[in-house]
């Protein structure tokens, strides 16, 4: 299975593999064995196994490969984690180690299933690239699985799929000089089109301070100096008449997983909270970024349709 193009890689992670795992099981249907042991998901890094508990079905035996050795199970998942920033090619070696790799290989008694991005092995031409190579003369039609998750924000990678080029054509630089926020940005235009939602509007960079009351007696002194010190939503949700902000959309970077930002991102969560604004934090590593905006407006639909 190949990921769609792009960096998708965040330190030892890869929320994109998960993904595109998650999605072809489910486009394939349950399992017939269900029994304990019968399917295993592996990876050379800690943390992919820990987030692979949120993206995977509870029967999935979870374990790095090295844990896994001795152990084997009816069909076998190998996340590779890597992609082709200059940092993780550096890093390849220790995925592409030729024992890693028999050890993954091996633990499959049925099936095994590789789950790597675009051309990030084939540089380096070892151990995975070869067996990528072998997959690919031998597997069945259907058997190889490509780009199965695409999401708007791959238009933030130099390479994504020519899927994303519309949207690409329609991104508008003067909506921000984040291209992250211009692809919401046109997003919401797009959501916005619809009927159901043409009483609401959207507008941008707008002023915590000027959608939440710095009066609410809920609010802490740390919460409203966060206010006060030029504090921004990206996206402010209002119907078209009147001036009640109804909700918030954020587009979250790889800098907000900094601890500092985190901080910040809870204070403005909180008193969007206490002000009763709904907000949707949008992260450039998800994909569904569509259906996300589309079910973060449709609470107002019915509200729409009477006004």
């Amino acid at each position: 299975m190949l990921t769609a193009k792009g960096n998708h890689a965040r330190k030892n992670i890869n929320q994109r593999e998960l993904e595109s795992l998650r999605k072809a099981l489910d486009d394939e249907g349950e399992s017939i064995e269900l029994n304990e042991d019968s399917r295993g998901f592996i990876s050379p890094f800690r943390a992919q196994v820990t987030l692979s508990g949120a993206h995977l079905p509870s029967d999935f035996v979870k374990d790095t490969v090295h844990k896994f050795q001795g152990w084997e199970c009816n069909e076998i998942v190998f996340s590779t984690v890597l992609d082709k920033k200059r940092h993780n090619q550096e890093r390849l070696g220790f995925v592409d180690d030729p024992r890693m790799v028999n050890v993954a290989v091996s633990r499959a008694k049925n099936r095994f299933t590789l789950v790597t991005g675009d051309e990030v092995f084939t540089a380096n031409n070892g151990h995975i690239a070869a067996l990528i190579r072998y997959v690919e003369y031998y597997a069945q039609d259907g058997q190889i699985v490509r780009a199965p998750v695409v999401s708007a924000f791959d238009l933030l990678y130099q390479e994504y799929d020519e899927s994303l080029a519309r949207l690409h054509a329609q991104l508008r630089s003067e909506d921000s000089r984040f291209k992250s926020e211009q692809i919401v940005a046109q997003l919401l235009r797009d959501a916005l089109s619809k009927a159901s939602y043409g009483a609401l509007t959207c507008h941008t960079q707008i002023r915590l301070n000027q959608i939440a009351s710095s009066i609410n007696p809920a609010l802490t002194k740390d919460e409203l100096n966060f206010m006060h010190n030029r504090a921004s939503c990206d996206f402010v949700l209002y119907f078209r008449v009147g001036k009640t902000p109804l909700g918030v959309i954020e587009v979250d970077g790889g800098s907000h997983d900094r601890p500092e930002q985190v901080a910040r991102d809870n204070l403005k969560n909180s008193i969007l909270a206490k002000s009763n604004i709904h907000i949707l934090r949008l992260r450039t590593v998800e994909s569904s970024i569509e259906e996300k905006i589309d079910g973060f407006l449709a609470q107002w639909a019915s509200s729409v349709a009477s006004v």
